[in-house]
C-alpha cells in the first residue's frame, strides 16, 4: 500500500512518520555523541516519539494553555542560533519544516513541559541526614578530576616565520609579568584579551600535545615553545587542583538537585508505563 513504508509506528491511530523519526534520531545521535545510528539509538528515538505523543495527548486533555508570547519567545531563541535568515531557512528545509510547523512543534513541546511541571513537581525537601547517608555510601562517585588552570601565547601557522616569532617571544620572557605582557601584546588567540587565560580544564579537553605539557608543568612554570595543529604555543600553568573526593558541603546542592530529578524521572517513567499499557501501539521495525 502506498505510503506504508513512511510510517514507523502508530499510537492510538496517530501515525509516526519517517521524517519525524529521522529528526528525533538526529537529536539522539548528537546527545549520544554518535556519528552513525545503531540499533540502540533507533530504539531510543522511536520510544521517545511514542512517549512524547502519549504525554502530548494528556496535556491537550488538560486545561494547560500556551500563549503566543511563549511560542514567539522560543521561536526567537531558535532563530538566534543562526547567523542569517538564509541559514535558518536552510535548517527548516533540511528538517522538512515550515515556520508554521515549527511553531506548532514549539507549542507541543511547551505543552508537554508544562504538563510535566504541573503533574510531576519536584519533592520539596530532602532531609540532611538522608543526603549525608547517600554521600557516605557513594563517596567514590564524588571524586573530582585533576584540573589545571593555564594561560598561553599562540602564534598561528607552522612555517619558519611563525617558529622564529615564537622563539623570539620566548627569549624575551624572564618572569610571570613578562609572560602576561607578551600574551596581551603578541598572542594571536582571543584569550590575549585576558592575558592568555584559558581557565580550568581537565584531561581530554585540549589537543594532546598541549595537554601533555600543561599537566606536567608546575605552578607558574613556563614551557618552551610547543607545536599543535593550531600553531606554536608557550604555556604557563597558574593553578592546579588534584584528584580528590569532594567534601559533603561541596556536593550537597548538586546532590539534592540530582535526587529531586531522579525522583521526578521515576514518577514519570511509572506514569508512562501506565499510559503505554492503555494505548494501542504498533511499531514497524522493518521500516527503520
Amino acid at each position: 500500500m502506498p505510503g506504508v513504508k513512511m510510517i514507523i509506528a502508530t499510537v492510538d491511530g496517530y501515525k509516526i512518520r519517517e521524517h519525524e523519526f529521522k529528526a528525533e534520531l538526529d537529536r539522539i545521535l548528537v546527545k549520544m555523541h554518535l556519528q552513525q545510528a545503531n540499533e540502540n539509538a533507533k530504539e531510543i528515538a522511536i520510544e521517545q516519539l511514542i512517549d512524547g505523543y502519549l504525554l502530548l495527548s494528556k496535556a491537550r486533555e488538560s486545561d494547560i494553555e500556551i500563549s503566543s508570547d511563549e511560542i514567539d519567545s522560543e521561536f526567537l531563541n531558535i532563530m538566534l542560533n543562526y547567523k542569517t535568515e538564509n541559514e535558518f531557512n536552510e535548517m527548516l528545509s533540511r528538517a522538512n519544516l515550515t515556520v508554521d510547523i515549527l511553531r506548532n512543534k514549539i507549542m507541543n513541546e511547551l505543552l508537554i513541559k508544562k504538563f510535566i511541571d504541573v503533574h510531576f513537581p519536584s519533592v520539596e525537601d530532602i532531609p540532611l541526614e538522608k543526603l549525608q547517608e547517600i554521600y557516605e555510601e557513594n563517596k567514590e562517585a564524588f571524586i573530582t578530576k585533576e584540573i589545571v588552570k593555564a594561560s598561553h601565547i599562540l602564534i598561528k601557522g607552522k612555517g619558519e616565520d611563525s617558529l622564529n616569532r615564537i622563539k623570539e617571544i620566548y627569549s624575551s620572557i624572564n618572569d610571570v609579568n613578562d609572560f602576561y605582557a607578551a600574551a596581551e601584546s603578541c598572542s594571536e588567540c582571543p584569550s590575549c584579551c585576558n592575558a592568555g587565560d584559558l581557565g580550568y580544564f581537565s584531561r581530554g579537553k585540549m589537543v594532546r600535545e598541549f595537554e601533555e605539557v600543561a599537566f606536567q608543568l608546575g605552578i607558574y612554570e613556563i614551557s618552551k615553545p610547543i607545536e599543535t595543529k593550531f600553531g606554536y604555543h608557550i604555556i604557563m600553568v597558574t593553578d592546579r587542583k588534584n584528584t580528590k573526593i569532594a567534601e559533603f558541603d561541596e556536593v550537597k546542592e548538586a546532590l539534592t538537585k540530582r535526587l529531586k530529578q531522579i525522583d521526578r524521572e521515576l514518577k514519570l517513567i511509572k506514569y508512562l508505563k501506565k499510559l503505554r499499557s492503555q494505548a494501542d501501539i504498533e511499531i514497524f521495525y522493518d521500516c527503520f
